[in-house]
């Protein structure tokens, strides 16, 4: 008994420990936003602002460009989402449901893309959209995002319809709705946390997108939060103050995305792990 006492106890220290080890950057992020220029060069270190401020974070939306990063980031990361979530559906019943030749090659394939490093598929794809003429326009990036993560979010959505009683909907098709009427009425209100899951991975992913973005988007007006960041820095000066309040501001939008649905990503990840 005194040994099992021993091991919980070891358990929730080393759990305690990885917590605190997660938390602290996001916690020093913070406080350096809310110190002066000063202070934040001082020495000895000072953990905590001796007078907070928050000028640091009315210069970043002064200097202009900030606001308008993160709208582009909002437009592309939601617009990539929305259009994995549409076609990744309609794919992962497939894969899912429906028997036909080269269906197991196909899922395959999927996979591999999955371990397919996005440096990787960054040169062609930019060389695709120059002969399109896409360079600087959001579609190119938003199509881009949707080929890097369309892949994970259709073997999340797979393996989660695959947890799902068959004979709901051979019901709903004997009742006279249609393969479409099905997938919509009936089968994606049951799959919630699977498509919040998804949705919000994918979206998270697509948010902190670098390369492709910095690839695709070269006009100041047209850059994304993380590539508006990385140009902070200049030559001969390291901004901490600006730096440190922009990536606070860039995270918000994934913590509270987490922090409200963090049940039904919980639910859909485990649920999609259980059954192939």
């Amino acid at each position: 008994m005194n040994k099992l006492k021993i091991q919980k106890s070891f358990n929730y220290l080393i759990a305690i420990l990885l917590v605190l080890l997660s938390i602290f950057p996001i916690v020093w992020l913070f406080l350096t936003s809310i110190k002066s220029t000063n202070e934040i060069y001082s020495w000895p270190v000072k953990i905590f602002p001796s007078q907070p401020t928050i000028q640091n974070y009315v210069n970043l939306f002064q200097m202009g460009s900030f606001g308008r990063y993160y709208l582009n980031s909002f437009i592309v990361s939601g617009s990539a989402t929305i259009l994995i979530l549409i076609t990744g559906t309609l794919a992962a019943y497939s894969f899912a449901r429906i028997q036909f030749r080269g269906k197991r090659s196909l899922m395959m394939i999927v996979l591999a893309l999955l371990l397919f490093p996005p440096v990787a598929v960054v040169p062609p794809l930019f060389l695709i959209f120059r002969n399109l003429n896409l360079i600087n326009n959001y579609i190119s990036l938003i199509l881009g995002h949707t080929a890097l993560y369309l892949p994970l979010a259709i073997w999340i959505l797979m393996n989660y319809f695959r947890t799902l009683p068959k004979n709901i909907e051979d019901s709903a098709l004997i009742d006279g709705c249609n393969t479409f009427q099905m997938i919509f009425k009936i089968l994606l209100p049951m799959s919630l946390p699977g498509l919040i899951a998804a949705g919000l991975i994918t979206f998270v992913f697509s948010w902190n997108e670098f390369l492709l973005s910095l690839v695709l988007l070269s006009k100041n007006e047209m850059r994304t939060v993380v590539v508006g960041i990385s140009l902070y820095p200049g030559e001969y000066s390291f901004p901490w103050e600006l730096i440190s309040s922009a990536i606070v501001l860039a995270i918000i939008p994934i913590i509270l995305l987490t922090l409200v649905f963090q049940k039904y990503i919980i639910s859909g990840l485990t649920a999609g792990s259980t059954k192939y």
